[in-house]
């Protein structure tokens, strides 16, 4: 709690303003800065979702939702061997990205509603743009595996990464098994961070953290099945 200096009131930590004197508690933080609180978010991450909680504006959510989409768009055109329905790899690649583009747009907003939902089910006490704002940068992994993992992924096998004859495992099992394991561990440090940026935004337990966290994931993952599935997608696997 924070105890107003001039009237003495006791307020929540996250109070900008007093509500009684409307004296002011703590800096106003108007916007969000990408690099500095996505570094912030890796290296001090408790006081980074504090201070992502507590912005006016929480800048650049979308564009991570957005570079979460497209990573997420690739990883689906690997599980699913779609490679085979493009000539190359430069036709494979734009597909990827505009696919990506429209899935990372729209489940920012469906993450962020069941997320939110969950959350206040729980006790949470952060409001729906808070909710985006650390839904958003916990993706700061995976927006930087985009750019620094796949890359090495499509150098080493190329097109085979989307095919499975040969699959990319038979070409080079070493490489392979390593990058599958990066990917799956950059995944795991965003889901720790989600939790975290629960625990720290919604100021609930770590427990209940996870249940939202967890909950959430199986909701949209489960939802992106039931699509893959009307899609015929799954046939592939």
């Amino acid at each position: 709690m924070i105890k107003c200096t001039v009237c003495l009131t006791e307020n929540d930590d996250f109070a900008i303003t007093c509500p009684s004197c409307k004296a002011f508690l703590q800096d106003r933080i108007p916007n969000l800065d990408l690099f500095d609180m996505g570094w912030r978010v890796l290296e001090s991450p408790r006081k980074a979702f504090r201070t992502i909680t507590i912005a006016d504006h929480k800048n650049y959510a979308l564009l991570l939702f957005t570079l979460f989409g497209i990573s997420l768009s690739f990883t689906g055109f690997w599980y699913f061997r779609l490679g085979t329905q493009f000539a190359s790899l430069l036709d494979l690649m734009p597909a990827a990205v505009g696919v990506g583009i429209i899935l990372g747009l729209v489940a920012s907003v469906l993450i962020t509603v069941v997320y939110y939902a969950f959350a206040k089910l729980f006790g949470g006490a952060s409001g729906f743009r808070g909710s985006l704002g650390v839904l958003g940068y916990c993706l700061t992994p995976i927006a930087l595996s985009l750019f620094i993992v796949l890359p090495i992924e499509l150098l080493t096998f190329g097109m085979f990464l989307f095919t499975s004859n040969p699959s990319p495992y038979a070409i080079k099992p070493v490489s392979y098994m390593l990058l599958v394991g990066f990917d799956v561990m950059i995944s795991l440090w965003s889901i720790a961070l989600a939790v975290l940026g629960t625990h720290v935004g919604h100021r609930i337990s770590m427990m209940k953290s996870i249940v939202v966290v967890l909950a959430t994931l199986g909701v949209f993952f489960g939802g992106l099945l039931l699509v893959a599935q009307q899609l015929h997608l799954t046939d592939r696997v």
